[in-house]
């Protein structure tokens, strides 16, 4: 899902009266936030070694999939990793991680519901098991594109066929996976005059079928709303080729990538997950300044001031990942001073990743970690290999939550789940933003857990389905 910046250069089809109605999605209070965590089908491979039970399910309120991927050749979903996602035996550990979270008399509820197989059947699990236990609900959402897949989103929408194939399969695979909405990751449209229409047109044509969906299980006038998000670039050069202000119409939450502003593509170096831009000016969201450079602040304030998008739905993204320099040279020059300096290289402990470190492999032992107030976030220098990496920490992300509350957003998102430390609760990103903000948003019941959607389900699918089994199970546990 990065950001490259060196880039920047059976449902009817809808007749001509059918039109779009506002739904009423959850409500967005102002005394709770989103977190959400992305995770990402590559994240059981070593050495990341991440599975969904690896999440605190009582600590977030969204969790993202990725990805889900476009076929160009027929504009349809498929899967990029099918071991990953749906074959993957996880019963042995769910079940032991079952024990240590939960009493037995909490159990007994769920005694004989058996998990899905795969990541996204634990994931379906686990959304259940603390929705009837815990009376926690997380929504599951599936995300579609992401960096790797860019490729596909403008051949499919050039071709008619493959663009109607591409929603009825947006569609029959949420509900056969069982997520809870969608959430689009085109990086990036280009302003060709064709692309940011036909991206308006993709989301007008989604949320017009999940609304169909919605009021053909649960009725018109239900308010349990299917999601759908769009994963946005952070800097006005990007933002200011969508029509943003029409697309607000259709989408429920804009999730900004507010990060990799600086790498390898970069001339200097710089903190790739800056809330204030490169000249430390805090701009703050009742300014306006065409100069604002990359930042997080700068991406926000176009956001709400320019394109008037109400602030909670507006989620700051933060990154659980560094990204690096090699062969720079602090000592010479101001130590305090992550900015402005040349370098050779990005080095990275990423497989597969130039340029990058884990957070939780961070800082580089043997080195010291500093922060940076100016432009808030944390960086480390190792002496020995002249290697800077920039990363958000615990004190940067306390300033981010307080900045959240302040301008009244919707809450936080991290890409990726897997990069946070599990191990020290004290350094882990998620928990520190949890201390700050203390009231994690807790959705409307999700919609799997309804009669209605099973009694669909089951009638559609039968005994094909990915959840047949797992819905059975919850049928006659009831």
């Amino acid at each position: 899902m990065s950001l490259h910046y060196k880039i920047f250069q059976k449902l009817k089809r809808r007749s001509q009266s059918d039109d779009y109605r506002m739904p009423e999605s959850d409500d967005l209070s102002n005394t709770s936030y989103i977190a959400g965590l992305y995770y990402s089908n590559w994240s059981p491979y070593e050495p990341r070694l991440h599975f969904p039970h690896d999440i605190d399910f009582e600590k977030v309120s969204h969790i993202y999939y990725a990805f889900l991927l476009i076929d160009p050749e027929t504009g349809k979903l498929t899967s990029s990793d099918e071991w990953s996602d749906t074959q993957l035996n996880l019963a042995k550990q769910c079940r032991e991680y079952m024990f240590k979270r939960f009493t037995g008399d909490e159990l007994k509820a769920v005694t004989n519901i058996r998990a899905p197989p795969g990541c996204i059947g634990e994931l379906n699990y686990l959304r259940y098991i603390y929705s009837k236990i815990k009376k926690r609900n997380v929504k599951l959402i599936m995300s579609v594109g992401g960096w790797s897949n860019r490729e596909s989103f403008p051949i499919m929408v050039r071709d008619e066929l493959k663009f109607k194939n591409f929603i009825n399969s947006c569609i029959e695979t949420m509900v056969y996976y069982g997520f809870d909405g969608i959430d689009l990751d085109w990086e990036f449209p280009e302003d060709d005059s064709y692309e940011p229409d036909a991206y308006l047109r993709m989301a007008r044509e989604l949320k017009l079928q999940l609304q169909k969906l919605e009021a053909n299980i649960l009725g018109d006038h239900s308010n349990k709303t299917f999601q759908l998000s769009m994963a946005t670039p952070a800097f006005k050069d990007k933002l200011s080729i969508l029509p943003i202000h029409k697309l607000d119409k259709y989408i429920d939450l804009w999730n900004l990538m507010t990060y990799d502003y600086y790498g390898e593509w970069s001339e200097r170096t710089g903190l790739h997950a800056n809330l204030y831009n490169e000249k430390g000016k805090l701009l703050h969201l009742h300014r306006h300044d065409e100069d604002a450079g990359l930042s997080g602040d700068a991406a926000i304030n176009y956001m709400v001031n320019r394109c008037k998008i109400d602030p909670r739905k507006v989620i700051l993204g933060m990154a659980a990942y560094g990204r690096g320099f090699t062969n720079v040279d602090m000592k010479s020059t101001n130590p305090h001073n992550p900015y402005g300096l040349k370098f050779s290289g990005v080095g990275g402990a990423s497989e597969g990743e130039p340029g990058m470190w884990l957070y939780n492999q961070l800082p580089i032992p043997g080195s010291n970690e500093k922060y940076d107030y100016r432009h808030v976030g944390a960086y480390c220098y190792d002496d020995r290999t002249h290697t800077l990496v920039g990363y958000d920490n615990p004190t940067s992300v306390i300033e981010k939550a307080n900045y959240i509350m302040s301008n009244s957003l919707g809450g936080a998102f991290w890409w990726e789940s897997c990069g946070d430390t599990h191990k020290n609760p004290k350094r882990s990103l998620l928990n520190t933003y949890i201390r700050v903000i203390r009231n994690v948003k807790n959705n409307k019941e999700t919609i799997y857990s309804t009669t209605n959607l099973h009694d669909y389900y089951l009638e559609n699918y039968d005994t094909n389905g990915f959840l047949t089994g797992f819905i059975k199970d919850i049928i006659q546990e009831s």
